[in-house]
């Protein structure tokens, strides 16, 4: 029996090294990942211990409260099929406790690792479809790229993501010579390609994501880590907009569709989202504590919609995370996912080991992103934050902490994560 659960043990951390490596990638292969290491963490076993250390881990109870609240929404809906369906959706985010009661803290940085590879080999089709050098092998770029289902929606904010923990490796890392400045070369070329994808909300979140990497830099010197991300992020922004036509192209779009939104809101995806919380939040203004119930976004908006403006398209999604949560469940509702982001930030400001700067970074990065979209319920950001929040939020003694009910004090120590 314990050559079997050792075996079960490596073949889910290779499981979710594969997962980890898919998720900029494909959708499929991650679904393929994902049932692989369930059906491998209920063949283990070990339940009672499992359970332990869910029940110990405050972030596992704050999922469950998120999504409990979500269930309770169904009360008051008047779709129930519709909630159902919204409820089958968020089954991403329920995995929290799987991932980590499955990740290996010796192997913490494998899983980050992973997912970098795949960002970066995201990243080199998406570049070589861009050079138009698959022709070569009788491949037109359109048709590789549909196939790759690369979507900027997602790699882009994932983009920003490997970004920061590149260069959190050049500071921290603890590399000298040859192997740190192969690490800042990889992370210019990653940056380039930030800017040379459609993705505005990773665009966005590289921005911030950079802004929260020169404070943790500059701690010592709270006025230098003021002004650098005040003179070089718009210095970086002002070279993109120069440089690539794509970045350009995007930013005078928004500029163009705030100008025209009174007008024409319904012929672009700016104006579609401001459109989009402008009904969402007449649906709050009538519902603002319970909200409208969990399913129930979709006829609300169409019926207020068909009064307001009957000819900008239906949506069941506002593109925006906290308004999507309390239009469907109000403030109290809002207040479960704030309060899932409370409870990881204050873990994190106990911990004094090394990863601290990657789990505040990590949290900075969703907060920023759900603004622009729910990123949550979409399928790959959606295994992101529940793979790394399992694999962020793992302690080293866990397991003992939920077979024997002690938890000794965290390490503590500034040097960079290692295997």
């Amino acid at each position: 029996m314990n050559a079997i659960r050792q075996n079960l043990e490596q073949i889910n951390l290779w499981l979710m090294l594969l997962l980890a490596f898919c998720l900029p990638l494909s959708t499929s292969a991650v679904t393929v990942a994902v049932l692989l290491v369930l059906a491998c963490w209920l063949y283990e076993g070990q339940f009672p211990a499992k359970m332990r250390e869910i029940v110990a881990s405050p972030i596992c109870i704050a999922v469950l409260l998120y999504f409990g609240a979500l269930v309770l929404g169904l009360l008051w809906t008047d779709s129930l099929a519709d909630g159902l369906e919204v409820i089958r959706k968020r089954w991403k985010i329920l995995l929290l406790p799987v991932f980590l009661t499955t990740v290996r803290w010796d192997r913490r940085w494998w899983y980050v690792a992973a997912f970098l590879a795949g960002v970066i080999a995201a990243m080199l089709v998406i570049d070589l479809a861009y050079l138009d050098l698959f022709r070569h092998l009788g491949i037109t770029s359109a048709r590789f790229r549909f196939h790759t289902i690369v979507n900027h929606l997602v790699f882009t904010p994932m983009l920003a993501l490997a970004v920061y923990l590149v260069l959190h490796q050049v500071l921290w890392g603890g590399m000298r010579g040859g192997q740190r400045w192969l690490l800042a070369a990889l992370s210019a070329v990653m940056i380039v390609n930030v800017f040379l994808t459609r993705g505005r909300a990773g665009q966005l979140a590289f921005f911030v994501l950079m802004a929260v990497l020169c404070v943790q830099h500059f701690r010592k010197n709270l006025l230098r880590a003021i002004l650098i991300p005040l003179v070089a992020l718009p210095l970086v922004f002002v070279v993109a907009y120069q440089v690539s036509p794509v970045f350009q192209q995007r930013m005078d779009q928004i500029q163009q569709d705030i100008e025209t939104f009174d007008q024409r809101p319904d012929v672009s995806s700016v104006g579609l989202r401001l459109h989009y919380w402008k009904i969402a939040w007449q649906i709050i203004k009538e519902e603002p504590w319970l909200g409208a119930g969990t399913g129930d976004f979709a006829p609300r908006y169409a019926q207020i919609n068909q009064q307001l403006s009957p000819r900008v398209p239906l949506t069941d999604n506002p593109h925006n995370q906290y308004i999507f949560v309390t239009a469907q469940l109000g403030i109290l509702g809002l207040l479960t996912l704030l309060g899932l982001f409370f409870v990881h930030f204050h873990k994190t400001w106990q911990r004094q080991d090394e990863w601290k700067r990657i789990h505040c970074a990590f949290l900075v990065f969703f907060l920023t992103i759900m603004t622009t979209e729910s990123y949550l319920n979409i399928y790959g950001t959606g295994f992101l934050f529940s793979l790394f929040s399992g694999v962020l939020f793992k302690r080293q003694d866990d397991w003992r902490c939920a077979v024997e009910g002690s938890c000794p004090p965290a390490r503590t120590g500034n040097a960079a994560p290692v295997s």
